[in-house]
């Protein structure tokens, strides 16, 4: 079969991602590419055309950022987007993240009689139009963009979630309510590749670390409350820059703490190499999907101490880490006790090995989808 994914993934390619959704496209297209199936990557942010090792083309769009701002989208972007979707002619078309580019791709599938996947990366995509409001725009807000940008976003994605053949979710937590007709909802957990994570057998154990963009989404303002109140002698790293006016405040009211220090971005390496030398990974966001990085994390046998996120319950379920269910002075009482510290390292290890596997990945996403449309046609 041919697979046509869409999104900025060059940069994954080179192991220098820019968000776990990207990364996710880029590791479900290399296993399908794995195990033989033709995949094609349009990005439109890429250079240049290459094709990886394992066999994935990734094509870049000409022309994409020629012509005047506001009116290239129209006159370049649009036309040139539609054509190389069209000439892939792939039996399957999978975007991710809410964009109302996103609708070229299903428009194509939809004249050719293929299918269209629509992918979900966060909680927050399937959750009411108040609490993304408030945790995406408003920290953030400007009326031009949200009217060009956010509100377009939104009523694509919509429109998407409701007719797309096929809309992946992470974990069960995140099943919406549809008026659709369609029972189009199918749960695909992310893939972890354990192959490329380092094996530390002498970690330092000297700090927590708090790994990503910070955001309101992403709790931002709650890990600057968790350092106000966290002891002194506990060292806190946090890798990853702010997006946003106050998340950009936030940090650098951080970056004044004696006990946290700022490592910036790092590359995806590096990264790994910070987190199998951690005591713990800690995340205080409001919301995500399934975190990569808690996937890395564990496939190291290093613990996460999560403030709210706990998809399917899998903290208690699994024993991964603790869940502090919102209660930050709890997160706090976790962190200065090192309570994960006798947390079995093989256990977090068979739990991604069983549940996440890069190897069993594209067997798991083909029977996904089969299994789906079986039980459409009873």
């Amino acid at each position: 079969m041919k697979f046509c994914f869409f999104g900025n993934i060059f940069g994954a390619i080179k192991g220098q991602t820019i968000g776990g959704a990207e990364l996710q496209v880029f590791l479900l297209a290399k296993a399908l590419a794995l195990k033989g199936h033709e995949v094609v990557i349009i990005d439109p942010y890429s250079t240049e055309n290459i094709t990886t090792p394992e066999g994935i083309k990734l094509i870049n769009v000409p022309n994409w950022n020629k012509g005047i701002k506001g009116f290239r989208m129209f006159m370049y972007r649009i036309p040139a987007l539609q054509k190389a979707f069209a000439l892939q002619n792939a039996d399957f078309y999978y975007v991710r993240m809410p964009s109302y580019i996103h609708l070229i791709p299903y428009l194509v599938a939809k004249r050719s009689g293929k299918k269209f996947i629509q992918a979900i990366a966060s909680d927050i995509d399937v959750s009411s139009k108040r609490k993304k409001f408030q945790y995406l725009y408003k920290s953030n807000f400007s009326l031009y963009k949200f009217i060009t940008e956010s509100v377009p976003n939104d009523l694509v994605f919509d429109y998407l979630l409701r007719n797309a053949d096929f809309v992946m979710l992470q974990h069960k937590g995140q099943k919406f309510k549809s008026i659709s007709s369609k029972n189009n909802q199918v749960i695909f957990s992310n893939i972890i590749d354990s192959h490329s994570l380092p094996m530390n057998k002498r970690p330092s154990k000297s700090y927590f670390l708090h790994v990503g963009s910070l955001n309101i989404a992403k709790g931002a303002d709650r890990l600057l409350e968790l350092i106000n109140i966290l002891d002194d002698s506990i060292s806190v790293l946090i890798i990853g820059l702010p997006k946003g006016r106050e998340s950009t405040e936030i940090y650098e009211k951080l970056g004044k703490k004696k006990n946290v220090s700022l490592m910036g971005r790092k590359d995806h390496k590096e990264t790994l190499t910070f987190i199998s030398n951690a005591k713990a990974l800690i995340n205080t966001a409001y919301y995500e999907g399934f975190p990569n990085v808690y996937l890395e994390a564990w496939g190291m046998g290093i613990p996460v101490i999560s403030l709210s996120v706990n998809p399917e319950n899998i903290f208690t379920t699994y024993q991964l880490g603790i869940c502090c269910d919102g209660d930050i002075n709890r997160m706090r009482t976790c962190i200065e006790s090192n309570e994960t510290e006798h947390i079995n390292r093989d256990n977090l290890r068979k739990y991604v090995e069983k549940y996440h596997d890069f190897d069993t990945a594209a067997d798991r996403f083909i029977n996904a989808l089969s299994v789906s449309l079986v039980e459409r046609s009873k």
